[in-house]
């Protein structure tokens, strides 16, 4: 099935003449221009509540996700292998949230199929955001494997979950996610289309900017699809698997063992925050993959079928989705994580130790300095 896509503002493909869409990309059932030269546009009440959401969800994210950093660089007890991920984590979720949803507010206003950002940012645009979701879900993987060796395999964990090899693995993933996403810039095309979506030559006012994905062939269908599958699917099978034995382990140790309840305790904490991180990004992301996956499968008619107003709420309802899940990771850190809550406080001065509390926690760590000795480098691993 020979197909064109159109992309909108984000990484999101519009379908023209009832073809379908794939992985990382809008998608929409019309031509660009209808029989009258003029570009369909979204309902007020879509596009006032898209505005209002994307808005919030952009703010809280990017107030939040730049804490993340600062937090983990001022407290010196948070500077470990996973942290480090998840610093790198909230880099990507900055990307997403300075790039994808600025231009998604450009869309609302100018309509779902008008490209108004021109030739260079439609060929950036979905390359940037591709790469931001795919190094993620890397990071991701890399937080869940640091987990299961730290808890499953503690003596490998001491020479394999180093912040060194922490920074090294991030970089890769930036550099694998990027390489994996290339192909979408030559796979975009911007281009200006006439009424009821042709290329022939009109006055230029008559005209829209469209940004295209030519998907006309074999090997940019397997593309998609092999995206699809590598980046969502196989990657939420792996995390099942690891912390499936993640959880043995620990129900294992908790039945089996009454001494370290400290540590036990923390370890716990360390992973129902990172399933819970995990937890959400699938289900945040799971909207899209279906309605896309749905738009694939489905028969060309029954696209074509499709309401635009039911279409429209669908799609946005799927893309403030995923726009929510890099807004909610450092929530997550605060309600779950003692020490992130603690840092975040601190950053925002809404914490200050007294002397008081400063010599007695200095008293306390010296007659504990032999039991914090005993537990220092498990420790160190923890949030």
């Amino acid at each position: 099935m020979s197909s064109t896509f159109e992309l909108n503002s984000s990484y999101y493909t519009t379908i023209i003449d009832g073809s379908s869409t794939l992985d990382g990309f809008s998608v929409s059932v019309t031509d660009p221009v209808n029989e009258t030269g003029i570009a369909y546009m979204l309902p007020p009440y879509i596009r006032m509540t898209s505005m209002v959401i994307v808005i919030v969800v952009m703010v809280l994210g990017i107030i939040g996700n730049l804490m993340v950093p600062l937090v983990v660089l001022r407290g010196k007890d948070l500077r470990n292998s996973t942290n480090i991920f998840l610093v790198n984590l909230s880099v990507a979720d900055l990307c997403v949230l300075l790039v994808c949803a600025p231009t998604v507010l450009v869309e609302i206003n100018s309509g779902p199929q008008v490209w108004p950002l021109g030739e260079h940012m439609c060929k950036a645009v979905p390359f940037v955001e591709l790469t931001v979701a795919h190094a993620s879900v890397l990071t991701i993987l890399a937080i869940s494997f640091e987990r299961y060796y730290a808890i499953c395999e503690p003596l490998r964990a001491g020479y394999i979950c180093t912040k060194a090899r922490a920074t090294f693995l991030c970089f890769l993933a930036w550099i694998f996610a990027a390489v994996c996403a290339s192909p979408m810039i030559w796979v975009s095309q911007y281009a200006k289309m006439g009424p009821n979506g042709s290329h022939e030559e009109t006055k230029e006012d008559s005209r829209i900017p469209v940004c295209l994905m030519q998907a006309t062939t074999t090997s940019t269908t397997v593309f998609i699809l092999l995206l699809t599958t590598a980046f969502f699917l196989v990657p939420l099978l792996i995390l099942l698997m690891l912390y499936s034995m993640v959880v043995r382990h620990l129900i294992h140790d908790s039945s089996t063992s009454t001494a370290d309840s400290y540590h036990t305790r923390a370890r716990r904490q360390v992973v129902l925050m990172l399933l819970t991180v995990v937890f959400s990004f699938f289900i945040c992301l799971a909207p899209f993959k279906i309605f896309t996956s749905y738009i694939v499968l489905a028969p060309t008619e029954d696209i074509d079928a499709i309401d635009l107003d039911t279409y429209f709420n669908i799609l946005y309802f799927s893309r403030v989705m995923c726009y929510l899940n890099s807004a909610i990771n450092p929530i997550l850190y605060n309600l779950m994580s003692s020490r992130f809550r603690l840092g975040f406080l601190k950053l925002c001065g809404l914490r200050r130790r007294s002397r008081t509390d400063r010599s007695t926690t200095r008293s306390t760590l010296t007659t504990r300095s032999s039991r914090r000795t005993i537990f220092n480098d498990q420790q160190e691993n923890f949030l």
